[in-house]
């Protein structure tokens, strides 16, 4: 499922809603700087830069969503790169790079490439995992986290997406205690940096555009530190669904289904308006 499918029917657009814009409307807020990735727009000198800077990058498409495209790269000994996609892994010597960034950089807008500093994300057994964070607009509430789970990596894969990497879903307590995490940081903290950075996101992001079911997902690296890596506007809800406990799916999908039912009647209302509208006129044409 494209995670990205419905997104214009549950936003207004006030902006593009690729990754590049949604990450520039997030980094207006100050406290946010500190726990978002280092990220530009791909371009020849960014990359190289980007890559001097950070030695592991990833270059991802922004308007691209399930991991399709996502492409990890780091700086080897002897100026080698490995480059890595999916399940495969080449090493490539650093002159011939410049033939791929330039077929990257040379794409229309639509499919812009953006490039950002890579996390060293917790592992379990060698197989990466991030955090999906469900934020809903809840009737009478405001922002509520409703959902929180571990994404771990498939078998050769860096990349978290449960159905292109054929992933695992876990517990977030589960993961962690599973984990390499080389610092004593409870389950605690980390789940209150979870909630607190996906609130103060949510809140930011809203005042660009009209949303109501968010998925954010995080990384945690190795000294327990929660990073925001980008948010879906049409989060896969199912993802939930692959936990033991089913309950916070059940939750996620009740208040999904009153969003969507509220969203219906507003449309309703709107085309109303507007039938009466036009009515009117022709009344007033048919007067003169």
């Amino acid at each position: 499922m494209r995670e990205e499918d419905d997104a214009k029917e549950e936003t207004n657009i006030a902006l593009n809603w690729g990754k590049w814009d949604k990450h520039r409307v997030m980094v207006r807020n100050p406290s946010l700087k500190s726990v978002i990735p280092h990220t530009d727009i791909l371009t020849k000198d960014n990359f190289f830069n980007f890559l001097k800077r950070h030695r592991q990058i990833i270059l991802k498409p922004s308007r691209g969503s399930g991991g399709a495209g996502v492409i990890q790269i780091k700086v080897l000994a002897n100026n080698q790169i490995l480059v890595h996609s999916e399940k495969s892994k080449k090493i490539v010597p650093h002159s011939q790079i410049n033939a791929l960034v330039r077929r990257m950089t040379a794409r229309r807008p639509h499919t812009r490439y953006i490039i950002q500093q890579k996390i060293p994300l917790l592992n379990i057994e060698g197989r990466p995992f991030d955090i999906r964070v469900m934020v809903q607009r809840v009737k009478g509430k405001g922002w509520q986290v409703t959902g929180i789970m571990a994404k771990v990596a498939g078998s050769g894969y860096f990349i978290t997406n449960l159905v292109r990497s054929k992933g695992k879903a876990l517990p977030l307590s589960t993961a962690v205690s599973r984990s390499n995490l080389t610092r004593q940081v409870s389950v605690r903290d980390i789940e209150k940096q979870v909630r607190d950075n996906a609130l103060a996101a949510i809140k930011e992001l809203a005042k660009s555009y009209r949303i109501y079911t968010v998925g954010i997902d995080m990384g945690i690296d190795n000294t327990g530190k929660v990073w925001i890596i980008e948010a879906n506007f049409s989060p896969d809800k199912s993802y939930f669904k692959r936990l033991k406990d089913k309950s916070m799916y059940r939750r996620i999908m009740a208040i999904y289904k009153e969003q969507k039912s509220m969203l219906l009647k507003q449309r309703l209302a709107r085309q109303k308006q507007r039938l009466a509208r036009q009515k009117q006129n022709l009344v007033q044409q048919a007067e003169v």
